[in-house]
């Protein structure tokens, strides 16, 4: 179990609030057996001093100095930056968290849950409904809740889930295939079709462009893609693979919270810049004309712990392919402007009305640069 705690919280430190749960009931079933409490102390020492020192290692040699992410990441998001992607009531993972991660089941789950907590005898059910609960309380303590933060949870939440329809099945039904009327089984299934439309279909161009720009030739691809998109639209270089696009050809607008303790209220990231006024910021921190060459932009990127409110230092080359949602086309003196510099679209994928905002609608577009045509010898042009 330790071995396993460690690892979990190594890759993310928030698992430690699940483990110090069950590390804290496990003690507790221990008071009384000194030995046993007495190795599972020392196990736990070793195990977390060995995970503690590796993880310290091998951050140390990546960043080049004394690093310890973990300690990085707890003093970081338990500071208000948090605060800067959003903040949420008291109740979000109660009232909205976890119907979407239960969707049709959520009745199931919440009967298994009363269930439990009202059987007696019921000890390792009563260990998961307490686990649910604290964690759940946890981590509705901080202001800035999403609900992927519980999804760990999930196959707790559908054990109970599955109690609750077992349980309510009735004896005298125990010869069916499956402990469960065909009612409630649709009620479960109803959920497939609007599944496989999100997952397959809906809001797909973004994942659909990494694969179109995955796909270009290695001479193309040394142009250059800059992504003219909110921030973690796409999925950047962890789906490309490709390592023409490794150092600076491939950039993106940023999103770095206020690490030197910024006003939030009044602190504006890349991305805000970009689209409070796209016309402006084309003009601005692009070159007038498109080098042909294509070279790689000399700070196109925000850089984390430097940005500030009035921050003006970034400044773009013009890369060979433009990656953006439609949208942006329907702001003023945009399409005239990237016609102008000889720009034109070669790929689209997505539809116009999917997209979280009215920055990410109008489906995904990819912009080339085209050459002026070579004019014959002789001519007036």
């Amino acid at each position: 179990m330790l071995i396993f705690a460690s690892l979990a919280c190594s890759v993310r430190v928030t698992n430690g609030v699940i483990w110090v749960y069950m590390a804290a009931i496990l003690i507790w079933r221990l008071r009384t057996r000194k030995q046993l409490l007495l190795w599972f102390i020392i196990d736990s020492l070793w195990i977390g001093t060995l995970a503690v020192t590796l993880l310290f290692t091998l951050d140390t040699l990546y960043y080049g100095q004394k690093t310890l992410t973990p300690l990085n990441f707890l003093k970081t998001n338990l500071s208000s930056v948090s605060l800067f992607y959003g903040s949420n009531p008291w109740h979000f993972y109660f009232s909205q968290a976890l119907p979407i991660l239960c969707t049709t089941a959520l009745p199931f789950v919440l009967h298994g849950g009363y269930l439990v907590a009202t059987t007696p005898n019921a000890a390792p059910t009563k260990l998961l409904f307490g686990l649910l609960c604290w964690t759940i309380s946890v981590y509705s303590l901080a202001g800035h809740k999403e609900w992927r933060f519980i999804h760990p949870l999930l196959p707790a939440l559908h054990l109970f889930a599955a109690k609750s329809l077992v349980d309510s099945w009735g004896k005298e039904n125990q010869d069916a295939a499956l402990p469960i009327s065909s009612r409630k089984m649709g009620l479960l299934l109803a959920t497939v079709p609007i599944s496989a439309y999100i997952v397959l279909f809906y809001c797909s161009g973004p994942m659909s462009v990494m694969g179109y720009i995955r796909s270009l030739p290695p001479d193309v691809m040394a142009g250059g893609v800059g992504i003219l998109m909110p921030c973690h639209s796409t999925p950047g270089h962890g789906y490309l693979h490709r390592p023409q696009l490794s150092h600076g050809e491939l950039w993106a607008l940023g999103c770095e919270p206020p690490l030197q303790n910024q006003d939030l209220s009044t602190y504006e990231d890349q991305t805000t810049i970009f689209f409070a006024d796209p016309y402006k910021y084309l003009t601005d921190r692009f070159p007038r004309v498109v080098d042909p060459a294509f070279p790689i932009s000399p700070y196109p990127a925000s850089a984390p712990g430097n940005t500030s409110p009035n921050d003006r230092s970034w400044q773009h080359e013009w890369p060979f392919h433009l990656v953006f949602f439609g949208a942006l086309l329907q702001e003023k003196g945009v399409q005239e402007l990237l016609e102008g510099k000889r720009y034109s679209e070669v790929w689209r994928a997505g539809r116009s009305w999917e997209g979280d905002g009215d920055e990410r609608k109008g489906g995904v577009r990819v912009w080339k640069w085209t050459p002026r045509e070579t004019s014959p010898v002789g001519s007036d042009s």
